[in-house]
């Protein structure tokens, strides 16, 4: 009984405590206890939840902020990336653009020689045929003299027969025979629009390799589309991690930063001294241009010697031919007038070859460069459209290269990354065949210049001097591949640091997945949390400590409507996003339609640039039926008729076209050969 009562007044105690001021009957003890013990346990079980969630909210706050410098951290990894990718891109253009400058020049040095090695030829066949003209008139003059004075009673200038017994007669001058041409010109034309023909097939299939490449790209696009919304469902199934994960990850993150800040050093250190190299390169360039420039004003100071020597000894001649010596006895009238005739007829005949040779010389000299315009414009296009096609996939692999970074990777994103890199590198080995093959077109051209620079020391001279800075700019070209090779090792380096980074990116993944399962428990607490305040407002809904309890759990659920909030505005901002990569998508798509315009452009250019080299070849034709009409005998100018012709073209025009002075090509007529110039 003294128990019974003891424990009453205990439980009295503690409802007082508990703000329970009224008096409790003896009878309702054990009930009112068994509310007391579970009242005490609710709360027990509601002070622990609090704890939990305090803690739960304590590890967010860290994995936020972790998040929050992980994020900043990989923004300035990315800039920095983008910035060295950006200044690789340049040092490759700049490296181009060397390659290309040292390609001209030495197209445009050969050129120049060429120019001076045939103003030398023609200016020898010239002074070869007024030699032999001036023999053959004072043949006939002396054969005239002769029929008119058999006995040789007339005094003449040059006697072929002695006064006296005694005296030696004087040897006849042999008449030579007309030179072969020096450059067969119709030859030399129909190989320069066969070598045109052959530029436009290879632009033809070089249009049809872009047009597969933008095929590729198409496919490669859908493809990154699939890619990204796989990935955005992937974020929206994502969740934040605990703090141990996040933590070890800091961690490791750390790690990968340190290495990774040592290999962007490296890279940078590469890249400056590429552009010391450039820089060197571009000063060797620009003293070998001077250089160059220096020898083509020797020579072409030496052409106009060598022209006004030929013009003093024309002078001469003539003058010689007018005022003759003074000879023992006057000559009579009759032979004076005879004299003056066929030198009159001479110079008549020398004018008319002049005339013919400019006037054909001017009209070989429109046609090619009316076909080297149009070689020009082709190859721009073309350069243009390679162009465009590098920036777009430069694009597409920085967009590529971004959600990488930022998304957790699959293996099938590996793959992909794989394909293009062996497509890019399958382009860069057709580019690198081509230029290989230019390289090799121009080596073939300088040995043809080499041999033909053999018969004179200052010009063999100059080209050994040439060759030995072409192996300088070789050397410097492997140079520049090999830190081609080295760039790209160390992209390989930034590639796997980036599967290192898509690992943690995985490990991430499960971090939140752990997370989930934590919300999960999370809930199903705060499920029996609510069971126990249905609870305790059945039993007692006078006690404020239930109710604090309640307003505090009120306030919690407050909290997380704010933080689903935030997941909702979360999920809208990656729902932007995925709009604009679609709206990137589109205007990928619109690159790629005007790139098919352009390459309907190009087709049309083709067209009409064979219509222009059929419209020339016609015109040739006329040209030369036009001087069969004005001059029939244009064939006996000393110029041999029996030339291997082109179809379509008759004999008489190529006589007519093997009087033109040779033009060599400009500096992008790659396909020009000296195999067709002949040594008088």
């Amino acid at each position: 009984m003294t128990n019974i009562s003891s424990e009453h007044s205990q439980l009295q105690r503690q409802l007082y405590l508990l703000g329970y001021s009224q008096p409790l009957p003896p009878e309702a003890s054990p009930l009112a206890s068994v509310l007391l013990r579970d009242l005490q346990t609710a709360l027990d079980r509601v002070k622990d939840l609090e704890k939990h969630q305090t803690q739960l909210e304590r590890d967010d706050r860290v994995t936020r902020a972790t998040a929050e410098r992980s994020k900043n951290e990989l923004h300035a990894l990315r800039t920095e990336n983008n910035s060295l990718r950006a200044e690789i891109l340049r040092l490759n253009r700049e490296a181009d653009e060397a390659k290309r400058m040292a390609r001209s020049e030495g197209f445009e040095k050969n050129k120049k020689m060429d120019d001076l090695r045939m103003s030398n030829l023609r200016v020898r066949a010239e002074q070869s045929e007024v030699s032999r003209k001036l023999a053959e008139s004072q043949q006939r003059l002396e054969e005239m003299m002769s029929k008119r004075d058999p006995v040789g009673r007339v005094p003449r200038m040059t006697m072929s027969r002695p006064l006296d017994e005694k005296m030696v007669a004087a040897p006849r001058v042999p008449i030579k025979q007309p030179p072969a041409p020096v450059v067969d010109l119709v030859e030399l034309s129909s190989r320069r629009i066969a070598a045109l023909e052959e530029e436009i097939d290879i632009q033809d299939k070089k249009l049809v390799k872009c047009k597969a490449q933008l095929k590729a790209l198409e496919m490669e696009i859908k493809e990154r589309d699939l890619e990204i919304m796989r990935l955005n469902t992937q974020i929206d199934e994502a969740r934040r991690p605990s703090r141990l994960g996040k933590m070890a990850m800091a961690g490791d993150a750390e790690v990968e930063r340190e290495r990774l800040g040592e290999q962007m050093q490296y890279l940078h250190e590469q890249t400056e001294a590429l552009e010391r190299q450039v820089e060197e390169q571009r000063e060797q360039f620009v003293r070998e241009k001077d250089e160059l420039h220096r020898r083509w004003v020797a020579a072409e100071n030496e052409r106009v010697r060598l022209a006004e020597q030929l013009d003093n000894r024309e002078e001469k001649q003539s003058k010689g031919k007018d005022h003759p010596a003074p000879a023992p006895t006057s000559v009579p009238p009759a032979n004076a007038n005879i004299s003056a005739d066929s030198s009159e007829r001479l110079r008549a005949e020398c004018a008319n070859i002049k005339s013919l040779y400019a006037q054909t010389r001017d009209q070989l000299q429109e046609l090619l460069r009316s076909g080297n315009a149009e070689t020009r414009e082709l190859r721009d296009t073309h350069q243009a459209l390679r162009k465009e096609l590098d920036d777009l996939r430069a694009s597409s692999s920085a967009e590529i290269a971004r959600l990488k970074q930022t998304l957790a990777a699959q293996p099938d994103h590996q793959r992909l990354a794989d394909t293009r890199q062996q497509l890019i590198a399958q382009l860069e080995q057709k580019l690198q065949a081509a230029s290989d093959s230019l390289e090799a077109t121009r080596l073939a051209h300088a040995k043809e210049a080499a041999a033909l620079q053999q018969k004179l020391s200052e010009s063999q001279s100059r080209q050994m001097q040439l060759e030995g800075m072409m192996d300088e700019y070789r050397s410097l070209v492997d140079q520049h591949k090999k830190l081609d090779r080295s760039l790209k090792q160390a992209l390989a380096e930034v590639a796997e640091w980036r599967a290192k980074y898509d690992e943690r990116e995985h490990r991430l993944s499960d971090l939140l997945r752990k997370s989930d399962e934590y919300r999960m428990s999370y809930k199903q607490a705060s499920s029996e949390l609510r069971t126990c305040r249905r609870t305790l407002e059945t039993y007692g809904n006078d006690l404020g400590s239930l109710r604090e309890a309640t307003e505090h759990m009120q306030r919690e659920n407050e909290r997380l409507k704010l933080e689903l909030d935030q997941t909702a505005k979360l999920k809208q901002a990656i729902e932007m996003s995925k709009d604009d990569y679609k709206r990137q998508l589109a205007r990928a798509l619109g690159e790629s339609e005007s790139h098919r315009s352009l390459v309907a452009h190009l087709q049309a250019e083709r067209q009409a640039l064979r219509v222009q080299v059929r419209a020339q070849f016609h015109l040739s034709q006329r040209l030369e039926q036009r001087l069969e009409a004005v001059d029939p005998s244009y064939s006996a100018t000393g110029i041999s008729p029996a030339l291997d012709l082109p179809r379509g073209l008759s004999r008489s025009s190529s006589a007519a076209h093997s009087s033109r002075s040779f033009q060599p090509p400009p500096a992008d007529a790659d396909s020009f050969s000296l195999s067709t110039i002949s040594s008088p």
